[in-house]
């Protein structure tokens, strides 16, 4: 009985930890706005310096 209480608390723990991991991005379609916010803040480093309009010194 206490291998069942421990497996069923651990399945418990796990599906709530994976489900407030994971963001999921929102719908295009229902709100074009939040999507592209949600792009904005997801872009890597690269692309943002790639996207700048101040020119870097590369030696």
């Amino acid at each position: 009985m206490k291998k069942f209480r421990l497996l069923l608390l651990f399945a418990s723990c796990t599906s709530l930890f994976m489900t407030t991991s994971c963001s999921v991005p929102p719908s295009a379609e229902e709100d074009p706005n939040a999507d592209a916010a949600y792009k904005r803040a997801h872009r890597t480093e690269m692309y943002r310096k790639a996207q700048s309009s101040e020119p870097s010194i590369q030696q």
